[in-house]
């Protein structure tokens, strides 16, 4: 396993409320399967055994990042396509986090 891969979440969607740890860690992997096509094609199955967790979980976090406005889904002959949205910059201090 390569420990130099890291998954890399805006400040602004790592504070956000309205959205759960989980939905955070999805979009982070979403994010990383997006880098070569500009979107992710994975399926709920795979994103599941990603994250350790079921389909139906999964389901329900694309629904909350999707409903936060964070990704926009399209579909092309059977094939789901998950882009992600351009996420305003946080005004955020980092360092007031520490």
């Amino acid at each position: 396993m390569d420990n130099n891969k890291y998954v890399k979440i805006p400040v602004s969607v790592l504070m956000d409320k309205s959205i759960c740890a989980n939905a955070k860690l999805l979009y982070g992997v979403i994010i990383v399967l997006s880098y070569i096509r500009n979107y992710c094609f994975a399926d709920n199955a795979y994103l599941a055994e990603t994250l350790n967790t079921t389909r139906r979980t999964i389901t329900r976090l694309i629904k909350e990042l999707k409903d936060n406005d964070y990704i926009y889904i399209t579909n092309d002959k059977h094939k789901r396509k998950i882009y992600i949205k351009d996420v305003p910059t946080s005004s955020i201090n980092v360092e007031d986090l520490f």
